[in-house]
């Protein structure tokens, strides 16, 4: 008997360097998101389930009410289950990194160092609480001001409690000069059809020496890394009401069925799909 596949739903919002996204799956059949990595911090909660991912050469199981942590520019995976036995309910933020930066120079009243998240979750009730007032400010659509509260309150915690200075492993920014140049490169050009060539000599390196220290660096190869900025674009899109088309074609993609089978491996859900359930708060 063929098992039925699972339903996904999301609802969307974002703002300046900050996405959230409420996922909820039915049970059935799910297909496993591959290894990718983001600028972002990234941040989750679940509610009816436990969670579960590849990361830092580990896999690392989430307890039920825990909040998960992936640290800006690591490479990770979700789970890899292939069947969801009961639905299952989450929310999850991304955050980039300079508000965690300019959080961390204003409780120090200085410029401090880079910030470092030594653990993969978080089991703290008070945490956890600063993150849900922060998804409320958000989806009951309350002042900017209230919002701008939420974020400090919920980062200035995080930080005080738990950031280190203490660096077991290379952030982004203190990686590879030539190798982030490349990485600005395309974070500026992650529409263009970008040759091997015009990376590498970016980075003043052949192109064999380039893939090898880029995918040492950031952990997936420059392919992989600038399709994943392109669907990270396409969801900002989607959310302001873009059409599906459009979105496909600015973000440099050959056509609708090759965005949409690229977004589908990545996010879960189709860009039909993202677009039908998003919601925009202003």
């Amino acid at each position: 008997m063929k098992t039925k596949v699972a339903e996904i739903s999301v609802h969307a919002w974002k703002s300046d360097g900050i996405l959230l996204e409420r996922y909820g799956y039915t049970s059935g059949s799910v297909e496993p998101l591959p290894k990718h990595c983001h600028e972002e911090y990234q941040f989750g909660l679940s509610f009816n389930c436990q969670g579960e991912y590849s990361y830092r050469g580990a896999t690392h199981v989430i307890p039920m009410g825990s909040l998960s942590m992936i640290h800006s520019g690591e490479v990770h995976s979700p789970s890899d289950r292939t069947y969801l036995a009961e639905s299952a309910q989450f929310e999850m933020i991304h955050i980039h990194p300079k508000w965690l930066q300019t959080v961390a120079d204003e409780i120090a009243e200085k410029s401090v160092s880079l910030l470092f998240f030594s653990t993969s979750s978080l089991a703290d009730t008070t945490l956890n609480h600063l993150f849900l007032s922060l998804q409320s400010t958000i989806y009951q659509r309350n002042s900017e001001l209230d919002r701008d509260v939420a974020l400090w309150m919920f980062l200035s915690y995080l930080i005080r409690h738990y950031a280190s200075l203490t660096q077991s492993i290379s952030p982004l920014k203190t990686a590879i000069a030539n190798v982030m140049r490349t990485r600005d490169y395309l974070h500026a050009h992650y529409a263009e059809d970008v040759s091997l060539e015009t990376l590498a000599a970016i980075a003043g390196l052949s192109r064999f020496h380039f893939c090898r220290v880029f995918r040492n660096v950031l952990g997936v190869t420059p392919n992989v890394y600038q399709t994943q900025l392109r669907i990270a674009e396409a969801k900002k899109l989607l959310l302001q009401g873009i059409s599906i088309a459009a979105v496909s074609e600015m973000t440099g993609f050959y056509d609708q069925s090759h965005f949409g089978l690229y977004f589908k491996r990545l996010v879960g859900v189709t860009p039909k799909g993202y677009a039908r359930k998003i919601a925009i708060f202003s």
